[in-house]
């Protein structure tokens, strides 16, 4: 999960009491992904779950998902990439559309 601000110490440990042990808190001035956030998640939660698996991985046309390196990291790791355009994720990715959004818009209601 981004927080906007700079991750000082006890908000970081105030956040992750929140939270499940395996949410990853970040911080950033912007609260918005980029590609050194990006490769700390590759390297972190999700490359070790992988397990040294060949992989096919969704992402959508986003620019921190098309740098030089993060496109040599997918490489090293065995990850082979299918960026999706912009409006085309409900193509590639029914569940979130047919299922998890009415799900969520549901919880937004209590």
């Amino acid at each position: 999960m981004f927080f906007r601000g700079q991750g000082v110490t006890s908000i970081i440990a105030k956040e992750k009491k929140e939270y499940d042990s395996p949410v990853v808190i970040k911080f950033n001035p912007k609260a918005y992904a980029n590609e050194k956030n990006f490769l700390e998640w590759l390297d972190e939660p999700l490359v070790p779950v992988l397990n040294c698996q060949p992989t096919l991985h969704a992402l959508a046309l986003f620019g921190a998902h098309k740098t030089h390196q993060v496109h040599d990291t997918f490489v090293a790791k065995d990850i082979t990439v299918s960026l999706i355009p912009g409006r085309c994720r409900s193509l590639v990715q029914p569940l979130d559309v047919g299922t998890s959004r009415p799900f969520k818009n549901i919880l937004k209601v209590f």
